[in-house]
């Protein structure tokens, strides 16, 4: 029997009681005699009440939420130092009409406000830089935010919107952007918006003797990543694992490997790899452990904004971790000097003999540099991309929103405003 089906048996029944008659008569007319209750040895079990339960093994609650039953994540302790690696919540937009005083009235009118709220919460470059001309994630809609550090989205079925912060982002966010946009998502449920995060991935970086994949492969088959007690014996209930990347050969583990548990369609997904391999440094002992979490059966609080190590250990095994060393600055300077080193080394594969010729060949190494680099002095390659600055006017700087203003509402005519009734139409920035 499933969760959902045990949940809302549960539910509709009450274990060790004895259910009443349909009816106090017989047929004939006489009082039914009831048959001696006899106490059963089964604990009598709550029924579940409105949003709350208790799961069979103790692990996660469930909740009723729209006739369908869904978990809430189990609240842990961690030691290891973990961040936000990606955000994507949902919104009512009305709501954020309501709240933002309904001085939006297109699309990019509300695309506007959001690029400023960004630049507001995450620090500067946060803006909307660009409007993409076609739809993203069922919206019809989309903006880039930042560098192309997470996407805006609008105009949904259901009148919601869409932000997402990727994990480039969050490492160029301001050190307090999550306390501030959980105020903002905290206010907008204030005024009926129905905040919802769809999709949170929280991770733990290892700069040195961070769990290596012999150790992930070993713990897996000590079924350490069995959420569920009851399934321990049975192998066939163990969630997938799948290992990415060539084992076998040393070029293989030199472009790291990575581990992973459960699917990408389910709402656990947790991944172990070699962050430092991945990036072109074959040399690295840089381990990212990584959880993405999605809300399809899950509710997914917003506490995790301010406490997500809180909610890191989905999995025993993420709570025999040790202790991580995740600092933002050093993630940044181990990133920026792993992408320049490896793009060094793409030059010197491909075009070294042809370096070392023409250098021969010119009369200085400046004269052949000037002659080599390319004319356009913004461009940068898109390995180096990620650590370039961002060099844009934000969308709110340059969308010019139509704001109606009327200084006089009593003065009115038989066919509306007159010229000289206070009518006036002005162009905001």
């Amino acid at each position: 029997m499933s969760r959902i089906k045990r949940a809302i048996d549960a539910h509709h029944t009450v274990r060790g009681a004895a259910l009443p008659a349909r009816s106090a008569k017989r047929e004939d007319g006489q009082q039914r005699q009831r048959a001696p209750q006899k106490k059963s040895p089964v604990q009598r079990i709550e029924p579940l009440r409105a949003n709350r339960g208790v799961h069979a093994d103790d692990y996660v609650q469930l909740v009723l939420a729209d006739g369908a039953v869904k978990q809430v994540l189990k609240r842990s302790s961690s030691d290891s130092n973990v961040f936000i690696d990606w955000l994507t919540f949902t919104a009512n937009v009305d709501g954020f009409l309501k709240m933002n005083g309904y001085k939006a009235f297109t699309d990019d009118d509300i695309a506007g406000a959001i690029s400023a709220l960004m630049e507001e919460f995450c620090g500067e470059g946060f803006g909307i830089s660009k409007k993409n001309g076609f739809g993203m994630h069922f919206h019809k809609e989309s903006y880039v935010i930042g560098d192309n550090w997470g996407v805006f989205c609008i105009g949904h079925r259901n009148n919601r919107f869409l932000v997402s912060l990727s994990g480039d982002g969050w490492l160029n966010a301001d050190a307090n952007a999550t306390i501030k946009i959980y105020n903002f998502l905290s206010r907008l449920n204030e005024y009926g918006c129905d905040v919802r995060i769809s999709r949170i991935d929280l991770a733990a970086d290892y700069y040195q003797d961070g769990p290596s994949h012999a150790e992930f492969e070993a713990a897996y088959h000590r079924g350490e990543f069995v959420r569920q007690r009851r399934h321990i014996e049975s192998q066939d209930s163990w969630p997938n694992y799948q290992v990415f990347g060539c084992v076998h050969t040393n070029r293989g583990v030199q472009a790291g490997i990575t581990d992973a548990v459960g699917a990408r369609t389910s709402d656990l997904y947790l991944r172990r790899y070699d962050k430092g391999r991945q990036l072109g440094d074959p040399n690295s002992t840089w381990v990212r452990v990584e959880l993405e979490m999605k809300n399809k059966d899950t509710v997914i609080p917003l506490e995790v904004l301010l406490r997500p190590e809180t909610y890191f250990c989905q999995y025993p095994w993420l709570q025999n971790l040790r202790d991580s060393t995740a600092l933002k600055l050093e993630t940044k300077r181990q990133r920026a000097e792993i992408t320049v080193e490896a793009s060094k080394k793409i030059i010197k594969q491909q075009f070294g003999k042809y370096l070392r010729v023409l250098r021969g060949l010119a009369d200085s190494d400046e004269q052949l540099l000037e002659q080599l680099q390319a004319d356009d002095e913004d461009a940068w390659p898109p390995r180096l991309a990620k650590i370039a600055p961002s060099i844009f006017v934000p969308f709110h700087f340059r969308h010019t929103q139509n704001v109606y203003r009327f200084d006089d509402e009593t003065a009115t005519s038989d066919t509306g405003y007159a010229d000289d009734s206070g009518y006036c139409c002005s162009h905001e920035f």
